[in-house]
């Protein structure tokens, strides 16, 4: 059986921030604004976002080191289900569909993303994540919160997003 963190061994290291139990979790507009006066606050998961950033440029920094995480997400995007399983599981195996205890793992994330996504349809902090959580939220999640601000305006083969919901309020591509 194979680890996720074999196969994607770059996304494994930049997604932590996202992982409640190592990142700075969700921020509020009012708490962030109070501490970050001169950033722009982009939704909930700003500080993991810039977490994110500021591991991928400490410790990955060159082109190989772009080209090597760009080969993971077409990878990991071009995948079967079974991929995005490990990159959640408590196991970290591909495959394996115990996910995470919430508390550590990367779902509550990908779950804000989706809440603030279809906030029409989904109350904020409405989704169990044990119970209804499910890998389009943590491929919306990828896409739009590592993909997208560490390659802007680069398209991402193999994967649609979806059509409904409000995507132009996660356009953290302009954090780069």
């Amino acid at each position: 059986m194979k680890y996720f963190s074999q196969h994607y061994p770059v996304i494994t290291h930049i997604s932590k921030p996202f992982r409640g139990g190592w990142g700075p979790g969700i921020c509020r507009k009012d708490e962030f604004e109070k501490e970050f006066p001169d950033r722009a606050y982009y939704g909930e998961l700003t500080l993991c976002i810039h977490d994110m950033q500021s591991m991928f440029n400490e410790f990955y920094g060159t082109e190989e080191d772009f080209e090597r995480l760009c080969q993971e997400f077409f990878s990991l995007f071009n995948a079967e289900e079974a991929d995005w399983f490990g990159m959640c599981s408590e196991s970290t195996r591909i495959g394996d569909k115990k996910l995470e205890d919430i508390d550590y793992g990367i779902q509550p994330s990908a779950i804000c993303i989706w809440e603030e996504t279809f906030s029409d349809e989904v109350q904020l902090y409405s989704i169990d994540p044990e119970e209804e959580f499910h890998i389009d939220m943590l491929k919306l999640m990828v896409k739009r919160c590592m993909w997208d601000v560490l390659f802007p305006g680069e398209t991402l083969p193999g994967y649609t997003e979806p059509t409904s919901g409000d995507l132009s309020l996660l356009d953290y591509s302009i954090m780069k």
